[in-house]
């Protein structure tokens, strides 16, 4: 394990259509792809009735096939989504969620299939739009680097380690395995991961517990470790609470994400294709 000094770089200047979108970016998204929709409603009937139109039908080109104007409509979200600065994953979805209405729509699925999959999408995401948190899963190789860092930090002695965002509980429940001394605990937000990793904790054979809600609500002073996989929006008002809260000497560990503005005590490279760990030690 080695220690980095994490770079600090300048803010980019916002674009002006930066400026005028809404700060969330599933408000962005809604409003990218209604304008182009209203956008290519009130062009494509004049469009397909023009003489243009005309002369490309002799050439087997229909201007009145869907095909067409959904390509078209792919092409004026992600050229907007890219004049807006989204994220390259948000231009992706922009492409790829008419692309799946018109599918949907072809197959005639019943509505007890869109009912099921939104219950499903609501208690596994649940608060996202407050918290800014998705759901990240972890890798083997994620828990084995956070069991070594525990046994280098505190060999044989009893911790308490949270796992804030816990998910479906892989980690919390690993460590609990291999630290059967410590007493290892998760948080989850969101209602299926929690019920997910609830179920599972009765059949793990360990002490491990999991509790519904937000970390917020956890005193941090009662803990030596704190584990994070959540998202760099957060990232500072957890280590605030961290900074508030924790003893000197006490471990917080985030997965992929760093502390912003802040060099880490160390960081450490599961393997080649796991999120690096961020190692803080409270001073």
């Amino acid at each position: 394990m080695h220690s980095i000094k994490l770079p600090v770089g300048a803010l980019s200047s916002q674009s002006w259509m930066q400026r005028l979108l809404p700060k969330r970016l599933w408000c962005q998204a809604l409003l990218i792809q209604s304008v182009s929709m209203l956008l290519i409603t009130g062009l494509a009937p004049s469009v397909i009735n023009s003489v243009f139109a005309f002369e490309l039908r002799s050439l087997g080109i229909q201007l009145d096939s869907i095909w067409c104007w959904l390509l078209i409509h792919m092409c004026v979200v992600s050229g907007l989504a890219k004049l807006a600065r989204m994220p390259v994953w948000w231009r992706w979805i922009h492409v790829i969620f008419p692309l799946a209405v018109v599918f949907m729509q072809l197959v005639a699925l019943p509505a007890s299939v869109y009912f099921t999959g939104f219950i499903i999408t609501l208690t596994l995401y649940w608060s996202v739009h407050n918290t800014r948190v998705p759901f990240y899963p972890s890798f083997p190789a994620t828990w084995r680097a956070l069991q070594r860092i525990l046994e280098q930090h505190a060999g044989d002695k009893s911790l308490k380690v949270l796992d804030i965002g816990s998910g479906i509980g892989d980690i919390a429940m690993f460590l609990a395995k291999q630290r059967m001394h410590d007493q290892v605990s998760g948080i989850e937000i969101a209602p299926l991961p929690w019920v997910v990793s609830a179920v599972r904790a009765l059949f793990s054979g360990t002490s491990v517990t999991f509790t519904l809600g937000d970390y917020r609500s956890i005193n941090f002073a009662e803990l030596d470790v704190v584990f994070a996989y959540l998202s760099p929006a957060v990232m500072q008002d957890v280590w605030q609470k961290v900074q508030q809260e924790m003893r000197p000497g006490c471990l917080f560990v985030t997965s992929e994400f760093p502390v912003p503005d802040t060099v880490a005590e160390h960081i450490v490279f599961p393997s080649a294709h796991s999120p690096a760990l961020y190692v803080y030690l409270k001073q």
